[in-house]
């Protein structure tokens, strides 16, 4: 479960609720329970040492291209440059019809922190066969115009069209009801706010600024509840720092939340949303976080912040565990986080259905372009 998932989830049924048939064409996963609303064709996959939440697709399947072959397919949508990506260039190509592929990720940044190795060099070829593999689509997509940028600094030249993530969290306003049934589950403290990050454990969304952040503030015998939701490589690391903060008692790990309705009413319990992250592109649970009036702290300058005004509709800070820490302090003595939150779901909230009616316009300027 990421957020490129649940984009490819929410475009496949929308569309297919709506607006046509859709079919999703994914690795295999051993895990996965196939009853989705449209078909899914699966290929072989492999484990990754480097990333075991992924798996890696082996799409040599005989069975595939047959069913690819039998089915009408006006267009083929990728959402990732490698054996998906590339298999969906051969399947265009051999079908002669139009390619587009949504840019989501920092790959570079992504291999050279998986990797852990003090070089640059791996990010770098990685940047250029992405550049290079989108220079090959017939039509390129991103969910953001910071993503768009991102993808330039990787040397691509052609046009992007910047179409938003939208937000399958349904609007939602603060509950005393709700607030209770969450602190009851977690058992936390009433006389408390309520912290949370949402999204995979990883230190390359600076959650270590976010426990350090927290360490300073208890230090300075600030009292709080803050929930990590969520499971990633780095977990175990994250609750060893969490110790030596000597905040374990105020600081809990309930991995990962798949009921939406209880990661809504997660939400919806909320003061603030931490997310010092400046590797995500237009991160959903920034979007969630609006939905359920939750506001959110966000570096200034990251994709992640893109269009958020500090102090209206989000609380901004610099990338450091001193300004985030004050950040948040000043958010919670401020009294005006219920209206921050507010104005979040005003101005960045969109629903997924508001989404696929862009992208299905979309689709048909390109199918009326490709047929003319």
């Amino acid at each position: 479960v990421d957020g490129v998932a649940i984009t490819v989830e929410n475009y496949a049924q929308i569309i297919n609720e709506i607006y046509g048939k859709s079919y999703v064409i994914v690795p295999s996963h051993p895990e996965r329970e196939c009853n989705y609303p449209y078909p899914v064709w699966e290929y072989k996959s492999a484990p990754i040492n480097i990333a075991d939440q992924y798996r890696i697709g082996i799409p040599i399947s005989a069975k595939l291209v047959r069913n690819f072959q039998k089915t009408h397919i006006d267009i083929v949508h990728s959402h990732c440059p490698f054996t998906s990506g590339l298999f969906a260039q051969k399947l265009s190509k051999q079908s002669n019809i139009p390619h587009i592929s949504t840019f989501h990720s920092k790959y570079k940044e992504d291999i050279n922190m998986r990797l852990k190795l003090n070089l640059d060099i791996p990010g770098e070829i990685v940047a250029k066969y992405v550049s290079a593999f989108y220079s090959r689509c017939d039509y390129v997509w991103s969910v953001s115009h910071g993503t768009a940028n991102t993808l330039r600094e990787y040397g691509y030249k052609g046009e992007i069209t910047v179409i938003p993530n939208g937000c399958d969290m349904p609007i939602t306003h603060k509950s005393d009801i709700i607030k209770k049934e969450i602190f009851d589950k977690y058992k936390l403290d009433v006389k408390e706010p309520l912290l949370l990050f949402v999204g995979r454990l990883t230190f390359m969304k600076n959650t270590d600024i976010i426990i350090e952040a927290l360490g300073a503030l208890a230090r300075q015998n600030k009292r709080f509840n803050m929930l990590f939701v969520g499971e990633g490589e780095d977990r175990k690391v994250m609750q060893e720092m969490v110790e030596k903060q000597g905040i374990s008692s105020m600081v809990k790990f309930v991995g990962k939340v798949m009921d939406r309705e209880l990661l809504k009413k997660i939400y919806v319990s909320s003061d603030l949303l931490l997310f010092p992250s400046v590797y995500d592109n237009a991160p959903l649970v920034v979007r969630e976080a609006a939905a359920c009036d939750c506001a959110s702290v966000l570096i200034r300058g990251s994709n992640s912040a893109e269009g958020l005004i500090d102090g209206h509709n989000a609380f901004l800070s610099k990338e450091t565990t001193e300004d985030f820490a004050l950040t948040i302090n000043t958010a919670l003595v401020s009294n005006r986080i219920r209206e921050v939150g507010q104005n979040a779901r005003k101005d960045i909230y969109i629903s997924w259905h508001d989404v696929l009616d862009l992208v299905v316009k979309e689709y048909k300027k390109i199918l009326a372009e490709w047929n003319s």
